[in-house]
């Protein structure tokens, strides 16, 4: 995934977290650890799971472990009071056991000291199901949806960036198509067909069609 700062489609990486961790406890077997609060790790997800389920199913977010020792993913584990929960990655460093709004408030990450240092990676990523045709509906959720959350960040959203449509990778093209048959060509921006759902010209749409099926759909700027 790219930054905010390195391409105007996709890929935004709206944080990124150093593990270099200075304070040092030790675990019931004698193994030096670091802490550092939940919160601090996952910027931004107590906004998150604090919107309406009906104003985030639209996107979610995901955060991503990089090590930087090669192919090394520290044994996390979540700590709250005595009660130690391993933090479960994936091969490409994906944390998929996220914590609830009562480990992000009180709760603390410990990760092993011997662990090289790294970062957590926070990517934005839509709902949209992909197919050769899809409802513009849907891709208008995701759009409508982060539009409300950056609403609800009060001062925190001078930090994130505003995107107003979404990218489909793996197609050269795309149309718009309207409830009386027309059709409408979807700009291209960076090799990938864009929908913005704010535009005049794209307003009523009912489905888009491409003439794959996308592999990928991506927030635009």
């Amino acid at each position: 995934m790219t930054s905010p700062t390195q391409a105007a489609l996709v890929g935004f990486s709206l944080a990124a977290v150093s593990l270099v961790l200075t304070a040092q406890a030790q675990t019931a077997s004698g193994e030096a650890v670091r802490h550092v609060p939940v919160k601090k790790l996952f910027p931004y997800y107590d906004l998150y799971l604090g919107l309406p389920p009906q104003d985030r199913d639209g996107f979610y977010l995901e955060y991503l472990i990089q090590s930087a020792g090669a192919n090394v993913r520290p044994r996390m584990f979540y700590a709250l009071g005595s009660v130690r929960t391993p933090i479960q990655v994936d091969a490409k460093g994906k944390i998929l056991t996220m914590p609830d709004l009562a480990m992000l408030r009180q709760g603390k990450v410990e990760v092993p000291a011997s662990t090289p240092s790294g970062r957590i990676t926070l990517n934005l990523e839509p709902v949209v199901p992909l197919g050769r045709s899809i409802p513009a509906s849907s891709v208008s959720n995701s759009v409508s949806d982060y539009a409300k959350a950056i609403g609800r960040a009060g001062p925190l959203a001078l930090a994130i960036p505003k995107l107003t449509g979404i990218a489909f990778k793996g197609v050269p093209s795309g149309q718009v198509v309207f409830a009386d048959g027309r059709k409408a060509t979807l700009p291209v921006e960076g090799g990938k067909p864009v929908f913005r759902p704010s535009q005049s010209a794209m307003r009523g749409a009912v489905s888009l069609e491409f003439p794959a099926v996308p592999t990928y759909a991506e927030f635009a700027r």
